[in-house]
């Protein structure tokens, strides 16, 4: 990975990390609000697994670990909905 990449994928976390806060903070329903949320730390993970693990480069390994990267998000956003 380039350092030019390394910056862009850090600016990008703190991107999400600050909308995660300003989320936090919103007049946005709760649900709404914790669903963002969740979508920004699922963006954040899969690019920390994508770039800083460098699964981009790897078909079957990067694609079966989104993959339960995906079904785990989907189950707390179904359990936080839930409730």
């Amino acid at each position: 990975m380039t350092r030019a990449h390394l910056i862009r994928a850090w600016v990008v976390l703190a991107a999400l990390t600050a909308l995660g806060t300003a989320l936090h903070f919103s007049a946005l329903p709760p649900k709404i609000a914790g669903s963002l949320i969740l979508l920004a730390a699922w963006l954040k993970a899969r690019l920390v697994l994508l770039d800083y693990l460098e699964l981009r480069g790897v078909p079957g390994w990067s694609g079966g670990i989104l993959f339960g990267l995906l079904g785990f998000v989907v189950l707390l956003l179904l359990l936080f909905l839930a409730v």
